[in-house]
């Protein structure tokens, strides 16, 4: 848009802009505030001061106060800057946000406050102070509901990613078995030569069961290291989005050192069935009638 086209509302009416100053009650931070803060990692990167020489390091802050915090919803309070001093950092790093003493804010005129965090000593206590709480009328919310949350959807992610394994599996299987039907069925003739030579049924048997575990376990072996890759790619992805917005590099993939051996079984017991009935099947070709096919 042209700059020529731009309206300024407060031209339209002259009054607007004074209203909104004369709703707007500047004060000064009471003499008797602390001036402490407690402030977050996330906060400290903005300020771009390393966490272990945060303690004692000052910033400066502004207050607004607008809503139900104050006692008239139309008012607004804006303090003067003041100087606020780092008193300790907490683990939590999500947006960066500071604590400070309640006496600051009940100095500037808030009266009220839309939600109180209680810290309680250990997770055994959690349940009775949540009941305590409640009880007052107020509603409680707590790190363990979305934990809770959480686990619930992993639990129903880990059920559907299960059966999505379990049809892989079982298409895995059948074409392993159909692949090696197919080729018991081209290879009659070499069987039948290899009897003729000889070679005894059971080494015959144990020739396609080879066979067949050597296909189980290069495929359980590829489908791992493929499922690594694929993971790795997700994360970059992540990542890139991430750090675009400043974040840092997100992992989501966690591949237990216990899958390892437990896709080797998995590929193994399927390389048995899967090859099992092909290999039997080839220890009853007869060497004449295998020597007489095509």
């Amino acid at each position: 848009m042209a700059e020529e086209d731009t309206i300024d509302v407060s031209e339209l009416d002259p009054t607007a802009q004074a209203q909104e100053e004369d709703n707007v009650n500047y004060v000064d931070l009471p003499s008797f505030a602390t001036k402490q803060a407690v402030v977050n990692r996330s906060f400290l990167r903005v300020l771009n001061i390393p966490e272990n020489e945060a303690v004692g390091k000052s910033f400066s802050t502004t207050f607004v106060v607008v809503g139900s915090l104050l006692d008239s919803p139309d008012q607004k309070t804006e303090t003067l800057p003041g100087d606020y001093t780092i008193v300790g950092v907490t683990s939590e790093d999500d947006a960066p946000f500071f604590y400070v003493p309640f006496i600051d804010l009940r100095g500037i005129g808030i009266t009220n406050y839309p939600q109180v965090k209680v810290v309680v000593e250990n997770q055994e206590v959690l349940a009775s102070a949540r009941r305590k709480i409640e009880a007052m009328g107020f509603i409680t919310t707590s790190v363990v509901d979305t934990v809770s949350q959480i686990d619930s959807l992993f639990s129903t992610l880990r059920l559907l990613l299960a059966i999505v394994g379990l049809v892989a599996v079982t298409i895995a299987a059948l074409g392993m078995f159909n692949t090696l039907t197919v080729s018991l069925l081209e290879r009659t003739r070499e069987v039948g030569f290899m009897k003729a030579l000889g070679m005894k049924s059971h080494e015959i048997r144990d020739l396609f069961l080879t066979e067949s575990l050597l296909m189980g376990i290069f495929g359980g072996l590829f489908g791992l290291l493929f499922g690594y890759v694929s993971g790795l790619g997700v994360n970059l992805l992540l990542s890139l989005v991430s750090w675009s917005q400043g974040g840092e590099y997100i992992d989501i993939t966690y591949i237990p050192s216990e899958l390892f051996t437990v896709v080797v079984i998995l590929s193994l017991v399927v390389g048995i069935f899967t090859g099992y009935y092909p290999a039997k099947r080839a220890t009853s070709i007869s060497a004449l009638n295998a020597l007489r096919y095509e």
